[in-house]
């Protein structure tokens, strides 16, 4: 039974009547919690004193307040989600800008340790390579061949890993306060040097593999355009 008639002629009809109707709703008891927009269009009884009296209309007003209760909790929710979501963009979009203005390879470098952090409020930045080679990559944190593929696999172009220490091969003298880290490895071309963006938050859940990715993508993006354009690897 989906409704309750409403007509009486109706409910000769179907050959309902009070008592099935009250004889349904004590074999189903959870009819209310799981269809609680019935209760918006009964009449409750008028308040009632005594044992084995069931008030209907502080049911209702219980039912309703805890539906306000979890409604203002679920907006609640949402609006921290969205404040939470606009804080990242802003960030990230700052971060994106001072990647842009670095005008050579020793000035990224500089700008990824030193400002990075405080852009993205995270402990530590680290722009990492495999092999240096070079003296335009003078302070990147060499980690040796296949150092990537050890951190982060083969394949993956992020990792995250939530209540873990940093590495001090990775964030050096930073690794102690580093409790979760995020990994963004570099496309930089066949010819391009095998690179990656390594950041630690001091927060246990600073990073998780839960997290979107749109954002680390955008600034991933920007970094690799800037470090071709360094690298003078830009027309590959």
């Amino acid at each position: 039974m989906n409704s309750f008639m409403k007509d009486d002629e109706q409910n000769e009809s179907t050959g309902l009547n009070a008592e099935l109707i009250a004889s349904w709703l004590r074999r189903n008891p959870e009819f209310f919690n799981d269809h609680p927009e019935v209760l918006t269009f009964l009449t409750p009884p008028k308040l009632k004193h005594g044992k084995a009296v069931v008030d209907l209309q502080q049911f209702m007003i219980n039912r309703l307040q805890k539906e306000l209760i979890s409604q203002r909790q679920r907006e609640k929710q949402i609006l921290a989600a969205v404040e939470g979501n606009f804080s990242s963009l802003t960030k990230t979009h700052q971060a994106a800008l001072a990647i842009m203005s670095a005008t050579d390879m020793h000035v990224l470098n500089n700008l990824i340790k030193t400002k990075l952090p405080n852009i993205l409020d995270i402990e530590a930045a680290n722009l990492c390579i495999e092999e240096p080679g070079a003296l335009s990559l003078t302070g990147a944190k060499a980690i040796g061949a296949g150092g990537i593929a050890n951190l982060m696999g083969t394949t993956k172009r992020f990792h995250f890993h939530r209540s873990t220490s940093g590495e001090t091969l990775i964030f050096g003298e930073e690794a102690n306060r580093v409790k979760s880290v995020a990994y963004l490895r570099l496309r930089l071309g066949k010819n391009g040097p095998a690179m990656l963006l390594a950041m630690g938050s001091g927060r246990d859940d600073g990073f998780d593999n839960q997290q979107a990715t749109d954002l680390l993508a955008f600034l991933g993006d920007i970094l690799e355009v800037r470090l071709k354009q360094c690298l003078r690897l830009t027309k590959q």
